[in-house]
């Protein structure tokens, strides 16, 4: 298995309140590509809702993931809880596994994970 993927979405008052979240989030996201197991972690903005931003992190385990998580909330302390639901978070988690295609068949390259395959109709 190659690690956990975790899909954050935030739901902003207004394309301003937006732009200035990514702002400061943009600079304080920059250490955590340091720590253990980070990947990945990037935000995105929609076009057709420049309101919505996105962030998706790769962690190399679920456990690098919970030191993350575990680390934020000693540093920053757990987020307001009346703000944190006006942005109307949605939270995903996915194990990370990488495909190829072979004779039509997506199939995972570790092949531990091998029972779980895509085949298009």
């Amino acid at each position: 298995m190659a690690g956990v993927r975790v899909i954050v979405t935030l739901n902003f008052p207004s394309p301003e309140a937006a732009e200035q979240a990514v702002a400061g989030m943009a600079q304080a996201f920059k250490p955590v590509l340091q720590e253990p197991g980070a990947l990945q972690y990037e935000l995105f903005r929609s076009v057709d809702n420049p309101e919505r931003v996105i962030l998706m992190e790769h962690w190399a385990s679920r456990a690098l993931y919970d030191q993350h998580w575990n680390k934020q909330m000693r540093e920053q302390g757990a987020p307001d809880l009346e703000q944190a639901r006006a942005l109307r978070p949605t939270f995903e988690f996915y194990p990370q596994a990488n495909y190829d295609l072979v004779d039509g068949i997506w199939q995972p390259l570790d092949p531990a994970d091998r029972i779980t395959t895509i085949r298009w109709a």
